[in-house]
This record gives C-alpha cells, structure tokens and sequence, in this order.
C-alpha cells in the first residue's frame, strides 16, 4: 500500500512538473500579459458624419481605414501586420412601424468601389449583406462604403469580418489564407479574432427595443455585450459582441 501510495505522489508531481514546463515554454513563445487568449486584432470603423439623426438625402460614409501597425486587444501590443485579408462583412437593418424591418441595403442607394471585390448577397432571415476585401497598400488598409439614405426609420448597422463568420459557423478552415499570416511577435499557439470597434459613440443604448428585438428574434439571442455595460441586463452571453461587431444605430427622418 505504502508503494502505491509512493507512486500516485510521484506520477503526480511529474504530472505538475509537466504542465509547470508547458506554461514556462507558452511564455518564452508569448512573453505578454494577456487579456484574452488569442490576438484580437482591433479593426477600427469610422462612420462620417458622425451623428444619431440624418435626414433623407443624406450621405453617410461607412469606412475602416488604418496603419497596419495594429492594436491587438488580447496582448496589450501593437504589431505590424502586412497584408492581413481583412474582409469586411456588413448589413443594415432598417426599422419602420413599430419593430417591422427590412434591408437597409436595399432601400437606399449604395455605392461599392470595385476594388474592394464588392459581393451583396440578398437573405430572408438576416439584412441583405455586403462584403467585400480590404485594399492593403503603402502601409495602409481601406475599406469604404456609401450610402444615400432614402428612406426614413431607425437604423441598426452591423460591420465585422467574414473571418468571424467563419469561426462562428463551425467552418474555421476556410480561414486558412488568414491564419497563414505571421508577424514579428506573434505568439505561435494564439489564434486571431478580428474586433471591428466603432470610433465614438454607437447610440445602440438609444435603440434598446430595436437591439433587443435583433437579439431574440433575429439572431436567436446570440447578441452578447463585451464589456457588460448595460445595467438592463438585456443581452445574454451571445458570442456575437456588440462592441466587436462594428454595431452603429442611427435614425433617418425626412
């Protein structure tokens, strides 16, 4: 018994000393303080102007322009990051009479560039979707969309990643051109998740009946807040983040 007892104690302690050595390898791999457990890769958006009412006729940019010296929200640093196919994923509800909605995208004007390999799909269950591929040159990505707003409602703006989309529906090898991408730092075990991040405020706590309608019925209450900021507790532990999912409301009157 006592030999037993000898050896559970021993396979035990190799056992820790085992997972003590993969944890110091992890570090010498990936020596940051992470926050989450992957690079988070942070896709700025910018929305011009920037305001919570617009009137029909109007002209909203809806853009993601920035450096390829990229925030990365999992380990607190900034990497350079050439050539990242970025592929922006976007969709606009529209909300008229009450909580009926239809196509943003399809009730207003939308002007692509063909450089961005534009792609609209049209869906009954979701808004019609564009996606398209960032522009990488001179250092810089781009990625712009216009639209001229014709008809009035309240407005819900979706813009993250088709490489989110992928890793949602089960299909993460149809990332692999994406996950082939490496750069000075990069920790070899960590995968990316592309955080596509409003620049100022997203008015959606203006827009409670419209996020919570998109959330239950829409998107089968897969809506989740990031950061837990709203005090209603109107959002679940969804793995759609609305503060990483490039989510803007805005209303349009005539």
């Amino acid at each position: 018994m006592k030999s037993i007892i000898m050896l559970a104690a021993f396979a035990t302690l190799l056992g820790v000393g085992c997972i003590d050595r993969d944890a110091e390898e992890f570090r010498k791999s990936c020596p940051y303080e992470l926050a989450y457990s992957g690079h988070y890769l942070r896709v700025p958006i910018t929305i011009t102007p920037h305001k919570i009412e617009y009137r029909i006729g109007d002209t909203i940019k809806i853009s993601t322009v920035f450096t390829d010296s990229i925030n990365d929200l999992g380990t607190g640093q900034v990497f350079k990051i050439e050539n990242f196919p970025f592929q922006p994923f976007s969709l606009l509800y529209r909300f008229h009479n009450g909580l009926e909605w239809d196509a943003g995208f399809r009730v207003n004007s939308v002007r692509v560039d063909s450089i961005y390999q534009p792609k609209y799909n049209a869906s009954s269950n979701y808004a019609d979707q564009i996606r398209g591929r960032t522009l990488y040159e001179g250092g810089m990505y781009r990625f712009e969309i216009e639209v001229v707003l014709n008809e009035a409602g309240r407005y819900i703006l979706l813009l993250t990643d088709v490489y989110q989309e992928f890793n949602a529906s089960g299909a993460p090898e149809l990332n692999a051109e994406a996950d082939a991408i490496t750069f000075e730092g990069k920790c070899p075990t960590l995968r990316y998740y592309i955080c596509s991040m409003i620049e100022g405020e997203d008015n959606l706590e203006l827009f409670e009946n419209e996020m919570v309608h998109l959330d239950k019925v829409v998107y089968g209450d897969k809506l989740g807040s990031i950061h837990d900021r709203n005090s209603t507790g109107i959002y679940g532990v969804g793995s759609i983040g609305i503060e990483w999912s490039g989510m803007f409301a805005f209303e349009v009157t005539e």
